[in-house]
């Protein structure tokens, strides 16, 4: 039977949304009506302000309901920490899907705060582990680490204005599936509008049937959704063990992950110029582990998928 794993069995359509970004509720530098309208002019269709709930800010979550209308929403969320910022294994995460009256964490323990969200139904999303070297030896031990559903794979704000080497979560996510945790993927911009360059450069396409904050956390939470710099893709169909990919036009289609070392990439790369737009892969290099698509584009830009169960 083919199943098309970006769509699921959904009827919709794809929604463009970013889930990590700041107003001056926390540390970015514009009030959440500047921030919501500057998504919204560059298309967007949704987005969680993630401010920091942390103790400096006053422990709120930003109330984003007034800046919704038919064809923009929101969803309510925060940026929360494992621990203090000063600990060597601090990990941050985004949480969208979260009550205004969240309350705040036991001092001696931050990361109450991500398990409690997500067991109150939130997305809980790994930020740039990169950001401060977060090791991946260290990630059993992390608290809360269970209640985490995506790794940020792309931060957009580190690769343009803060720490380039650390914009990319690859390592972590591709280490924490090699262990066997089912983890979806995640691309954000982390918009301070500190800099000109720091938003609209990764977001995710999310599949639903309509335009409501509820139905977007289901279906990410579902995994109906790729993440992207720009490129597109059109299809992800399953056949069994084969997997044919469409996309928008790409330089390369590439499908790496677990499974055999020797066989565990397969890439597709443009000849004599003329662009990619499908590819076909065979799984059966990947069963018992996982595998996932990565696209590139003629500019360097990646769209990626979430990954593959085979």
């Amino acid at each position: 039977m083919v199943r098309d794993l970006l769509k699921n069995g959904e009827d919709g359509r794809f929604f463009r949304g970013n889930l990590h970004c700041h107003s001056n509720r926390s540390d970015g530098l514009r009030e959440p009506e500047a921030v919501a309208g500057a998504y919204r002019d560059a298309g967007y269709d949704f987005i969680c302000l993630s401010d920091h709930f942390e103790v400096d800010y006053g422990w709120q979550v930003t109330d984003t309901r007034p800046l919704r209308d038919e064809s923009f929403t929101t969803i309510l969320g925060a940026e929360l920490s494992s621990a203090s910022w000063e600990e060597r294994e601090c990990y941050w995460v985004t949480a969208a899907g979260m009550p205004l009256d969240f309350e705040a964490p036991p001092e001696s323990d931050h990361a109450e705060a991500i398990r409690r969200a997500a067991a109150l139904g939130a997305f809980v999303i790994m930020l740039h582990p990169g950001l401060n070297n977060l090791p991946l030896a260290v990630a059993d031990s992390l608290p809360s680490l269970d209640a985490v559903h995506a790794v940020e794979i792309y931060n957009h704000h580190l690769a343009t204005v803060t720490n380039p080497d650390g914009a990319y979560g690859a390592y972590m996510l591709d280490g924490l599936l090699e262990g066997g945790r089912w983890l979806l993927v995640n691309a954000g911009d982390d918009a301070h509008f500190d800099d000109p360059k720091d938003r609209f450069g990764g977001w995710v396409e999310v599949h639903c049937a309509r335009l409501d904050p509820d139905a977007l956390l289901r279906s990410l939470k579902a995994g109906r959704y790729y993440s992207t710099q720009e490129p597109s893709f059109r299809e992800l169909l399953r056949d069994g063990e084969r997997l044919r990919v469409e996309t928008s036009e790409a330089y390369a289609i590439t499908l790496t992950g677990g499974g055999d070392r020797w066989q565990s990439g397969q890439e597709r790369t443009a000849e004599n110029g003329k662009p990619l737009r499908e590819a076909d892969f065979d799984l059966t290099p990947f069963r018992g582990s996982y595998c996932r698509v990565t696209v590139v584009d003629s500019e360097g830009r990646r769209a990626w998928s979430n990954p593959i169960w085979p």
